[in-house]
């Protein structure tokens, strides 16, 4: 069963880059600062730990604007690089927004029906095996865990708008009956309670979202995407993120209600910040930017690329 990561990464640095961007107009400036595209320079170190932790993937399907690192080895044979243009609809690029690159994945040429998708902060921390992602069934691993809104910015519209998908064509208490022990799961660990505590709410309120690299099978990705096809196309044309955006967490979502996925334990990833000390005993870490100024942002940065390099050789991925 051959696995693929995807990895989306935009280098927000780069002259030519800003230059387009400035041609558009975003209209939530909230949803697009400038933390939402910084680089942190750790882009060599993701592929490294890829080659030291996971060995075993397929294939590297890198997504990019025509940025291409100039230390990266392009002509190596996991690697694949690719442009927005050679999967998305002509009319969508270009784009500078994740949620739209996310409603065409399914459509890289070469993708193998499981894949792994990656953003650039989310990091292969420790040796891991493809059965953390999928079970020997093919069958991705997951956590079927409740949560409520609580919004505090505007991206939470983006809860929103997938969760109102979801309830407008399941009905919880089927779900939940049908699925029950994959609702409740030792492996969830205290996430139980939060699950029995929301039981009585007779709609999903949310689903937990661990923000670690989700595994999707392709076939299944296409399908609820077609599903929505209203949806994706406007969320894949809008340039920048929007309030009525939906994501490809719309795609896990149904996998979840659909009983189509095995536990995995909660304690396989976990969402730390940037200046945060690297947690060294989860498999997957996600380092999230958050807000601060240039300075301070540049000595976080410097002391994660340290971390890094003392810990990480260089990788054929590297010329």
């Amino acid at each position: 069963m051959p696995i693929d990561f995807v990895i989306l990464w935009v280098d927000g640095n780069d002259p030519q880059w800003q230059t387009k961007k400035a041609q558009y107009q975003s209209n939530t400036e909230e949803l697009n600062g400038n933390e939402r595209y910084r680089d942190y320079g750790t882009l060599k170190y993701w592929f490294r730990m890829v080659e030291t932790n996971a060995p075993w993937v397929n294939k590297i399907h890198f997504v990019t604007d025509h940025q291409v690192p100039e230390w990266l080895n392009t002509e190596h044979s996991k690697l694949h690089i690719v442009n927005h243009e050679t999967f998305m609809p002509k009319d969508a690029v270009p784009t500078f927004n994740s949620n739209a690159i996310q409603m065409y994945i399914h459509e890289i040429d070469g993708l193998a029906e499981h894949f792994v998708l990656f953003d650039d902060d989310m990091f292969i921390n420790r040796p891991i095996k493809p059965t953390h992602f999928f079970d020997k069934k093919g069958q991705p691993k997951d956590i079927f865990g409740s949560n409520v809104i609580n919004p505090v910015d505007d991206f939470a519209h983006l809860f929103v708008n997938n969760l109102r998908l979801i309830n407008q064509v399941y009905n919880k208490h089927q779900v939940i009956k049908q699925h029950f022990f994959k609702f409740i799961n030792w492996r969830y660990g205290t996430m139980n309670l939060v699950n029995l505590y929301l039981l009585p709410f007779s709609t999903f309120t949310r689903f937990y979202d661990s923000h670690i690299p989700y595994a999707y099978l392709k076939s299944h990705y296409r399908h609820v995407l077609e599903m929505n096809k209203s949806y994706q196309d406007q969320t894949g044309h809008h340039k920048f993120r929007d309030t009525t955006d939906i994501s490809h967490w719309l795609v896990r979502y149904d996998r979840l209600v659909r009983g189509e996925f095995m536990p995995v334990h909660k304690g396989l990833g976990r969402l730390q910040y940037l200046g945060d000390n690297l947690d060294k005993h989860r498999q997957l870490v996600t380092i999230s930017d958050r807000d601060m100024g240039e300075a301070q942002f540049q000595l976080e940065t410097k002391r994660l690329v340290e971390t890094f390099e003392n810990n990480y050789r260089k990788s054929s991925f590297e010329k």
